[in-house]
């Protein structure tokens, strides 16, 4: 990043953010103090170790990562930060007024505020990281509560009473904090649900996998909460639906699908009942089942039409129906149904899919993966009892620039090594013709007990 100065004056573009505002502040990394608020980093999202980029800066292991980074600079927002007291605005003193670049910054001149901007930003209690084996007996308790919760909704929701969003909105924020001590764990664990329970565990999965995705793609905080609601409410309508119908096993008639093909209506008629429901909750609840070429329903809307909220919601519901055991059908693999949904053409967005991959550490057969290890390899499917680890054809070197002798490992969902560190591009390693490379690599003898 060397030479490469920030010109503190300019309209960032981050996502959440419109023009820098005089309560947000331009800092180089070394410039940040624990009891800042992190609004934003200016730099690749690689470039630091955080899963979000909107925190408060409170232990100094938080700090020193922010320091160690490779970002251009760190976006501090006064209004939300909590200095210690007695230092007040002296903690953005005259050497924190050096913008990035030796420019002067956008707050230059405005008027200092001391303790009223100090205000405890809302719900920033930290959520400590923890191992995918401490977890599992966390989240299989926050399953359980969830699956008594939605089934009491369900109930009610049968009865004609308006759905209340206060009660839901804890819901959504404990499945995220399990996320947040670890993302794979509840995932996993919902995604083995019995037939019996689908139509429960179906919501408080796609909550999760709304959760996950939407801190994949970096939105507000806000709307990550939002997002949760909507997984936990998108289907509520199906309880206009009667159980032998949406049980059934074989063919619908024309009359049962179209009684199948009313529930978003009847759940977006539901839950507008509601003042407490959050638009994206309404949103994802109607539009789920719409697909980008115009042929889903209630209204057959295509690609300009619907918001990314309701191609997030498409892509979450599909993936945990068909990784779900269903009176008819058996469940498929995580990389079976990413591979499937991938050339399902006209139905999802096919940018987000991957996205949405990139989220899970799930990838297609096929894709092209960096391993931790500085080599590459090729997914070959699902591995392990259960279907959670990866299956990949090593065959690259990162550091030779060559091919080596292909071997086969697993990548477990666990931080063990060798792990997964997102797909590569094709062009950039030179794979001109991809598919030929695939089937070249796939077709040649693996080397028995190899390790990257």
């Amino acid at each position: 990043m060397a030479g490469h100065a920030v010109n503190p004056v300019k309209e960032l573009t981050f996502p959440h953010l419109g023009p820098m505002s005089d309560m947000l502040l331009h800092l180089k990394p070394e410039q940040v103090e624990i009891g800042m608020f992190v609004d934003a980093f200016d730099g690749r999202w690689i470039d630091h170790p955080f899963w979000r980029s909107r925190f408060l800066v409170e232990t100094a292991e938080q700090l020193a990562l922010i320091r160690e980074s490779g970002v251009i600079a760190v976006i501090v927002d006064r209004s939300r930060s909590q200095m210690v007291p007695g230092t007040g605005d002296e903690a953005f003193g005259e050497d924190r007024r050096k913008a990035v670049g030796g420019m002067s910054p956008p707050y230059r001149g405005v008027e200092r505020r001391r303790a009223r901007i100090f205000a405890p930003p809302p719900r920033e209690r930290p959520v400590r990281p923890a191992t995918y084996a401490q977890e599992r007996r966390r989240a299989a308790r926050v399953i359980d509560k969830s699956r008594g919760a939605v089934i009491d909704l369900f109930e009610s929701a049968r009865l004609g009473r308006a759905v209340d969003g206060g009660k839901i909105a804890p819901l959504a924020e404990a499945i995220g904090d399990s996320i947040t001590r670890h993302s794979r764990v509840l995932i996993n664990m919902v995604r083995l649900k019995q037939k019996d329970e689908y139509t429960y565990l179906h919501s408080v999965a796609v909550c999760a996998l709304m959760i996950n995705f939407a801190r994949h793609l970096k939105l507000d905080e806000a709307e990550i909460q939002a997002l949760g609601v909507a997984g936990l409410l998108h289907d509520v309508g199906k309880v206009a639906i009667a159980d032998d119908v949406l049980l059934k096993p074989g063919k619908l008639t024309l009359r049962e699908r179209s009684s199948v093909e009313g529930h978003p209506r009847a759940g977006h008629a539901l839950l507008a009942q509601s003042p407490d429901i959050p638009a994206a909750a309404l949103e994802v609840c109607m539009r789920h089942h719409e697909k980008m070429d115009g042929s889903g329903y209630p209204d057959g809307l295509g690609d300009g039409e619907l918001s990314l909220y309701a191609r997030m919601g498409a892509i979450c519901d599909v993936y945990d129906a068909v990784t779900s055991d269903r009176p008819y059908k058996a469940a498929w693999t995580p990389c079976e149904a990413l591979t499937a949904m991938q050339s399902w053409t006209g139905h999802f967005d096919p940018q987000l899919l991957d996205r949405f991959a990139d989220s899970l550490g799930i990838f297609p057969v096929g894709t092209l993966v960096t391993l931790s290890g500085g080599m590459l390899g090729i997914v070959t499917g699902s591995a392990g009892e259960s279907g959670e680890a990866i299956a990949v054809r090593v065959f690259f070197s990162c550091d030779l620039l060559a091919e080596c002798s292909p071997f086969d490992c697993e990548i477990a969902p666990t931080m063990r090594e060798p792990r997964i560190l997102g797909r590569a591009s094709q062009k950039f390693w030179r794979f001109d013709d991809w598919p030929a490379t695939v089937a070249r690599v796939l077709a040649a003898q693996p080397e028995a007990d190899a390790a990257p």
